[in-house]
């Protein structure tokens, strides 16, 4: 009687060995691709909300600085001292999260634009930023108070052009990188 286990019968015996073994390896792959990127979806969904959030906080913020210095809008409710508290909160806000875009130098970029734009930064240790603008027309205000003056820098008043330019792109850095 002749060997039962010849090449074939060997051959056989691999292959039905090493299929279910190719086959566990493949699933295992491709579940751990599948939950890699679930995660991966779960991730830039979570940025996208932090994202969104900060979009929520800042635009409004944004636009109360740019209606107050094109005198529109809601601009003779802002004292001056609410609007360099504006100018803090940006400026916490945007060095805490502008990590989170993609394009975080752009955006840090157009930010300090905008806000050299309508501010004077850096006027000394521990003073505040000074606001760029002409006083002629906030003082005839019936709500102001003398002592705000000081918060000014009337001789380096903004370009209008330069202002709303910066303005525009920084918005559009923003809503660039949320992808509306």
């Amino acid at each position: 009687m002749g060997n039962p286990w010849n090449s074939l019968e060997t051959t056989k015996l691999v292959i039905s060995i090493i299929i279910p073994i190719i086959g566990g390896l493949i699933a295992w792959q491709l579940a751990k691709l599948g939950k890699d990127l679930e995660s991966k979806q779960w991730l830039n969904k979570t940025v996208i909300e932090k994202r969104l959030e900060f979009y929520d906080r800042v635009v409004p913020d944004l636009n109360d600085l740019f209606c107050y210095y094109k005198r529109v809008g809601n601009w003779k409710e802002l004292t001056p001292p609410e609007v360099i508290l504006k100018k803090r909160k940006l400026d916490r806000e945007f060095n805490i999260y502008a990590h989170l875009f993609e394009e975080t130098d752009s955006v840090m970029l157009k930010y300090n634009t905008y806000i050299h734009n309508c501010f004077k930064t850096y006027t000394g240790w521990g003073k505040d930023a000074k606001i760029r603008m002409d006083l002629s027309k906030r003082i005839k205000l019936a709500n102001w108070n003398p002592k705000w003056e000081e918060l000014f820098v009337p001789e380096e008043q903004i370009n209008n052009d330069l202002f709303e330019k910066s303005y525009d792109q920084l918005i559009y850095v923003i809503r660039r990188e949320l992808g509306i």
